[in-house]
């Protein structure tokens, strides 16, 4: 994505709150005759910063690749902005794991050609024209947050590696539990195809209004508040970082920078 600096997300730790909270995730990979197919897959994204120091099946599956790659990879975590912590400097490494059938055509893709995409995305509130202009609809607009992602796929063997990923995704899915933990002995895992994406660039977009004024963005708060009601209207303005205040007044930020 070429994204405008104030649309981009800077915070790399608004982009991981924002994976760890989305459920579906649209997977692109390029079929035989070079076209991309794309489809919308469960996943679970993990960093070198959430992973514990038991999980080094997983830790060192990210150093391989490093190495593979004669480390092409951290040259370009470092160099791209979107994927360091402006508030901590820290830097991450990046995978997503998604689990799939045995067959199909994106493993026969994935197999064949190891580039893919992922993109994860919110559509936090769709903004009639008549919001903007009483008869012109070319003022319609969608509020949204996107997450592209760009990297090497691969299949997990190793079924160690798979039972941390999926009881990972179990915790992000079932978070309340009720289950028993797997392992690498569960015969789910065993049989389990899990698809590995290792990240090489993970880009952020949002548009929440931004941009606009304090005096534009009440109005258009109190338009979408007339429009949705004011349940529906609390979502879209918390997105947004526009509290409704008990007593029915707008409390909007300084500023919004993410």
């Amino acid at each position: 994505m070429q994204l405008t600096s104030r649309f981009k997300i800077k915070n790399i730790s608004n982009i991981i709150d924002f994976l760890d909270k989305i459920h579906v995730g649209r997977l692109a990979t390029i079929d035989r005759n070079g076209y991309p197919q794309v489809i919308p897959m469960n996943f679970v994204h993990l960093t070198t910063s959430n992973l514990d120091n038991k999980h080094t099946d997983i830790r060192n599956g990210i150093k391989k690749f490093q190495e593979w790659t004669n480390n092409d990879y951290i040259d370009n975590i470092k160099s791209n902005p979107e994927v360091t912590d402006r508030t901590h400097g820290q830097k991450y490494s990046h995978i997503i794991y998604m689990h799939s059938h045995h067959k199909g055509e994106k493993i026969d893709n994935l197999l064949r050609n190891t580039k893919v995409g992922f993109e994860v995305d919110k559509e936090i509130c769709f903004l009639p024209s008549y919001y903007y202009h009483p008869t012109d609809a070319s003022f319609a607009d969608t509020l949204y947050t996107s997450i592209v992602i760009k990297g090497k796929a691969s299949i997990v063997y190793d079924n160690k590696e798979k039972a941390i990923a999926m009881n990972k995704m179990m915790r992000k899915y079932q978070s309340e539990g009720g289950y028993t933990e797997l392992t690498q002995e569960s015969k789910s895992i065993i049989y389990l195809t899990v698809i590995k994406i290792n990240v090489e660039t993970i880009e952020g977009k949002y548009k929440i209004g931004q941009e606009w004024t304090s005096s534009f963005k009440k109005g258009i708060a109190n338009k979408i508040i007339e429009r949705e009601g004011i349940n529906k209207a609390r979502e879209i303005l918390k997105d947004m970082k526009i509290n409704i205040l008990e007593n029915g007044e707008l409390e909007l930020p300084i500023s919004i920078s993410m």
